[in-house]
């Protein structure tokens, strides 16, 4: 951001930093930090004050240039590839599905729509069957058809990872 030709009839080189008149035409004082005007304003002839600072009260540097102990990010920042993901076991996934529809899912690394409707499902169908044992006759063969699944995703978990299954 330039001057606006504020500093015209000067020799050329940038005016010290400091309070000027606003460019702007406000009426007040605009601080100028050698670069270029900063956001900082004043009534004209205030108080003199300090020049702008950062958050921790350091002196800001002039627009464009780097903070003193700025340490700026590698240039070729790679992230860290994963280097161990444990294997899934499909008994496990079937037995955490008997105990809660969904939960098999989960654990085989499934977030989808089916697992967390499986996992809301079951609450439905268990107070069914609280209430009037009706909720057993849906959640018998929805629990058969979770485990199966539970246990497809474990197994295709493990593929996908290149992990060997448990036995």
């Amino acid at each position: 951001m330039s001057d606006g030709g504020f500093f015209a009839d000067s020799d050329g080189g940038s005016p010290a930093a400091g309070w000027y008149t606003d460019p702007g035409g406000s009426g007040g004082e605009r601080y100028w930090d050698g670069t270029r005007w900063t956001d900082q304003t004043r009534v004209e002839g205030g108080a003199q004050t300090a020049a702008p600072t950062s958050a921790f009260g350091d002196p800001l540097p002039p627009y464009g240039q780097q903070s003193p102990g700025f340490q700026p990010p590698p240039a070729s920042f790679q992230p860290v590839p994963q280097t161990h993901v444990s294997a899934k076991s499909p008994a496990l996934a079937i037995v955490l599905t008997i105990l809660w529809l969904g939960a098999g899912h989960f654990y085989a690394g499934r977030s989808d729509t089916t697992a967390i409707l499986l996992a809301v499902g079951n609450a439905v169908l268990w107070v069914l069957f609280l209430f009037c044992f009706v909720g057993i006759l849906g959640w018998i063969p929805l629990v058969i058809w979770a485990a199966i699944d539970a246990r497809r995703s474990a197994l295709d978990f493990n593929r996908r990872h290149g992990v060997s299954t448990p036995t």
